[in-house]
């Protein structure tokens, strides 16, 4: 057995999910934490939202 990684393990394990909440329709769901700051989409009504201010609290 050999102890190796996929390429670009490393960058990625440090990743945590993180869950959002869209304030259009109240959908709830994850995504990695390297999308905070970017726009996403809403998976039930389809709006447009910026995953840092949709994060719900811990």
């Amino acid at each position: 057995m050999t102890d190796t990684h996929c390429p670009g393990f490393e960058s990625n394990k440090s990743l945590k999910e993180v869950k959002l909440k869209c304030p259009d329709c109240g959908h709830e769901w994850e995504v990695f934490s390297d999308e905070l700051g970017k726009t996403v989409k809403c998976r039930s009504c389809g709006s447009m939202v910026d995953a840092e201010k949709c994060k719900m609290k811990s």
